[in-house]
């Protein structure tokens, strides 16, 4: 399938909404890191109860940090694959495939605006990926 390259106009749409994805994620990667911050304190600055060493509390105590551990590291990956689709818009090759070097269709980009692959490359990778997988 022949794609072109994208407009001017369409990059600057693309920069303002991986813009405004970046802030967004960012404001929600600080106030979950506030919220964890404010909970602790809160934590260890109240009364032990009875209950304050019970294996069940302490599961879920270890459950939640476990998630809020996962989802930042979520968050910092995606904040780094927003912030190098920001610099390939600079440097002029957002939107072109990092293997085969054609343009990536718009509505690959308009779906995942991170993508650095098109469609038939990303799927080619995964599948030398699951044979690599079977043989090892």
């Amino acid at each position: 399938m022949e794609t072109e390259a994208l407009s001017k106009e369409e990059l600057e749409r693309f920069e303002q909404l991986i813009t405004e994805r970046y802030n967004t994620l960012l404001e929600e990667h600080r106030y979950r890191e506030q919220s964890s911050i404010l909970e602790n304190q809160r934590e260890s600055g109240a009364e032990l109860s009875s209950y304050a060493n019970h294996p069940a509390e302490a599961a879920s105590d270890y459950a939640n940090l476990t998630m809020n551990l996962n989802l930042a590291e979520r968050d910092t990956k995606y904040l780094k694959q927003l912030e190098d689709a920001l610099n390939r818009i600079k440097r002029g090759s957002f939107g072109i495939c990092r293997i085969c070097k054609e343009p990536i269709p718009i509505v690959r980009l308009e779906a995942v605006p991170t993508a650095t692959k098109c469609v038939n490359c990303k799927n080619e990778e995964k599948k030398r990926e699951q044979d690599e997988a079977k043989r090892a």
